[in-house]
């Protein structure tokens, strides 16, 4: 009976030891997973800011008559500020505070609830913003405020690099 009982624990305690080593590997393989996902967030939000800021050159040459105002493209530039907007809060999870050559400042994880609601003030600004592209005016106005919140956010949220 005793030999029994002796089987019984050692059955019980592997059956409890496997079960912790199931958990800590799922654990570790999330933690390691994530950790080496954060220079895709990095790379992700580099990549959207790369692309918004070129469409901001071509609404600036528009506005400075360098470029001639062409609704369509104004239109794919609100739409890429947009995509920025809808993406961007999802891009920021605390293991891409820092690598990959990040400008992203410590404050936006300090902060979250204000980086958070920059760009939803940002958000509402495009979508205001697309409902009004008939004329030069128009963007002119609309560029105006949709810039100031990238300047506002860039100088609250970002690192400046010489």
């Amino acid at each position: 009976m005793f030999r029994k009982l002796t089987v019984a624990f050692a059955v019980i305690l592997l059956g409890v030891t496997a079960a912790a080593a199931a958990i800590a590997s799922s654990y570790y393989g999330k933690a390691i997973a994530a950790a080496q996902s954060c220079p895709e967030f990095i790379k992700k939000r580099q990549t959207l800011m790369k692309k918004s800021g070129e469409e901001a050159k071509i609404g600036t040459a528009m506005i400075k008559g360098e470029r001639p105002f062409d609704a369509a493209k104004v239109e794919e530039i609100y739409a890429a500020f947009a995509n920025d907007a809808k993406q961007m809060p999802t891009l920021f999870p605390d293991c891409s505070k820092t690598g990959a050559k990040t400008t992203a400042a410590p404050a936006i994880w300090e902060r979250m609830d204000d980086f958070k609601a920059a760009i939803a003030k940002f958000a509402d600004d495009i979508k205001a913003a697309q409902g009004n592209i008939k004329d030069l005016d128009a963007l002119k106005a609309n560029f105006q405020t949709i810039g100031k919140n990238c300047s506002n956010c860039h100088q609250t949220f970002r690192i400046k690099t010489s």
